[in-house]
Formats: C-alpha cells, sequence, structure tokens
C-alpha cells in the first residue's frame, strides 16, 4: 500500500528522514480505499459514534453565535493558522495551542473565504464584521489577530472525546486485517490528539470544512440540514434496535445502510419540539424549516405531527452521491489519523 509524498508533511515519516531527496519517491502509508472498503462492509457498527461525534460539534457550532454560517468563517480562519504552523513543521499541543494569548493570520482575503464556502462574498463581510464586533477577531496594521476569546468559543474538549470513540472503534474492526496491526484504545488515542493537536486538527477541519459546505450547498442552510439530520438519527436510531434484535437484516455496505434507512418505516418519528431541543434550534425556525423539508419532499409527517425520511426524497440521485462522497472522506480522515499514530515521527510516550 503505497501514495505519493506530500512535500509540505514528509518531514514527520521516520523512515524517510535519512533519504537524500523526497522528489518523486513513493512511501508505505495506510491505503485509503482499503480503509474505506473495510468500513463499509462494517458500516452499521461506527455509524452511531459519528452520529453522535457530528451532531455535539454541529451543535455546539450553532450555540456559540446561534449562526452556522459565522462559526464556519470561524473555523475557517482557525484552518488557516493550524496550515500556518504545518506549512512550518510546527506541531502544537493541545494545551499550547489554546495557551496562546493571540494568534496571527497574515490577512483575509474575502473572494477566497466566499469561494471555499461557497457564502456570497457580501454575507462572508458582514460576517467578518461581525467577529470583530464581537471581540474575536482584531487588526493590528495589515495583519488579523485572534482574541483569547477562541479558548472559549472554539476550544473541542467534548469533541475529542467523542472522536477518540469513534476512531477507537473504528480501529478495533481495522485491526482484523493484517495490513493494519494493533488497535488503539480511546485514550491512546485522545493523548496523541493532545500532543499533536494542531495537525491532528487541522485535518479535521479539512474534512468537516468541506463536509459542511456540501450540505449548505445541498439544504440551502445548516440549519436545514440540523433539522433533517436530527429525522435521519431518529430514523437511524430505531432502525439500530431492529438490527440488534434481528428483525431486519444487518446493511452490507454504506450505500445498502443509506437505502435501509430511507426506506424502514419507524414506529415513531420525532416531533418539533424534540428536533429543536436536540439541535438547539428555537423551535419556530424549527417548525420553519420543516415546512421547506416538507415542500422540497425531503421528508414526510404523521397524523401525530411527527417526521420521518420519505423513503424516495427529491433528487435521490444527487442525495446519494453526496452521502457517498461524504463517507469516502470519512475515510481518508481515518487513514490520515492512523497513519500518523501509525507511521509518522509522532510518538506518544
Amino acid at each position: 500500500m503505497s501514495k505519493p509524498i506530500d512535500l509540505k508533511t514528509v518531514k514527520i515519516f521516520e523512515p524517510l528522514k535519512k533519504k537524500p531527496s523526497f522528489e518523486n519517491k513513493i512511501f508505505n502509508t495506510l491505503n485509503p480505499d482499503l480503509v474505506y472498503e473495510v468500513l463499509s462492509n462494517n458500516s452499521n457498527e461506527t455509524v452511531t459514534l459519528w452520529f453522535k461525534l457530528q451532531q455535539a460539534w454541529c451543535n455546539n457550532a450553532y450555540n456559540t453565535f446561534k449562526d452556522y454560517d459565522s462559526y464556519l468563517i470561524l473555523v475557517y480562519l482557525v484552518n488557516t493558522v493550524f496550515q500556518k504552523y504545518s506549512d512550518r513543521f510546527q506541531f502544537l499541543s493541545y494545551e499550547e495551542f489554546y495557551a496562546k494569548d493571540e494568534l496571527v493570520i497574515d490577512k483575509i482575503n474575502l473572494i477566497e473565504i466566499s469561494k471555499e464556502l461557497n457564502i456570497p462574498k457580501e454575507t462572508i463581510r458582514r460576517k467578518v464584521n461581525f467577529l470583530q464586533d464581537q471581540n474575536i477577531i482584531f487588526r493590528k496594521g495589515k495583519a488579523i489577530f485572534f482574541s483569547n476569546a477562541i479558548n472559549k468559543m472554539q476550544r473541542p474538549a467534548n469533541s475529542k472525546k467523542m472522536m477518540s470513540n469513534f476512531l477507537e472503534k473504528t480501529s478495533q474492526i481495522l485491526t482484523k486485517e493484517t495490513w493494519f496491526g494493533r488497535a488503539f484504545s480511546k485514550e491512546e488515542i485522545e493523548e496523541f490528539i493532545d500532543k499533536y493537536f494542531t495537525i491532528c486538527w487541522q485535518h479535521w477541519f479539512r474534512m468537516q470544512i468541506p463536509f459542511l459546505v456540501r450540505h449548505r450547498t445541498f439544504f440551502g442552510d445548516l440549519e436545514t440540514w440540523n433539522v433533517w439530520g436530527a429525522i435521519g438519527i431518529s430514523q437511524f436510531t430505531d432502525y439500530s434496535k431492529q438490527i440488534k434484535g434481528r428483525v431486519v437484516e444487518d446493511p452490507r455496505t454504506y450505500a445498502d445502510l443509506y437505502l435501509h434507512l430511507l426506506r424502514h418505516t419507524p414506529k415513531n418519528g420525532i416531533n418539533a419540539s424534540s428536533i429543536s431541543e436536540i439541535s438547539r434550534i428555537p423551535r419556530a425556525t424549527v417548525i420553519r424549516k420543516l415546512k421547506y423539508l416538507l415542500k422540497q419532499k425531503l421528508v414526510m409527517k404523521n397524523k401525530k405531527l411527527e417526521y420521518m425520511l420519505l423513503p424516495s426524497p427529491k433528487n435521490i440521485k444527487s442525495f446519494e452521491q453526496n452521502y457517498m462522497h461524504n463517507q469516502k472522506h470519512k475515510a481518508g480522515f481515518v487513514t490520515t489519523i492512523f497513519d500518523l499514530m501509525k507511521n509518522s515521527s509522532f510518538k506518544v510516550e
């Protein structure tokens, strides 16, 4: 299993350090296609942990400003700081990063941010001004700085733990393959993320930012996506119970899981109040988003005013392509983290 060298991060891979030139070399790492295949064939085993991680992270994102777009822009800017450290081969621990009084961004390019996030430039400008008004970022000459308010707003203590739980279960699945080696405990994983936080979280954002952008583009906004997601998680919880009870067949792949979940008819759906409580989005907003989802034929409502996924949603092909695309990127993220733990010079003593 091999892939071309990423020259920006090659220094962290021990076996290559003694080689005089890295140009056009190949080095052994985990293969993301094989990781994807294994995870797909065991799709049901990690979905609950993945949903919990995503839901907790997204709820925290919304809670920060009651506005997903502002948080998405904030995350994008933080990731530019991570990238700057990575380009200089500086890798800070969790405590080192959040102990800093100020973090510097050389400049903000509104057009570039607009293109990357698929958000209109004027909206980006308004949200950046909002971040300045909130004293989260400020200018010194041409440079942009984060204030230490970032410590409270973007410090992912809970997400680290939930990510470690997800990766522990994933490693237990992958360790059945001879090419993977031993599994990792959640304690080992969290300790590794703590010690090499900026590079681990940079890769999380590399996956998460496009993930959110794809959903924002498909649903129109992230609030609507989160409302739809709460319905999907409720439906999956019912479906998962029936799998454990051997009432329905265990899905064989990601594609199977997707189709089975859409076609599954739960005994009960989920109402607007419960969605509001789970997502922390105001009930009035939830009701407005539910009306939109009904109009777009993405969900259905029963006589008890409970919502469920529609078995054949509008634009089902695009829906499925987006879902499968997300699974590929998730496998890529998993591969990268375990590559760092197994094949790099980063070690936890």
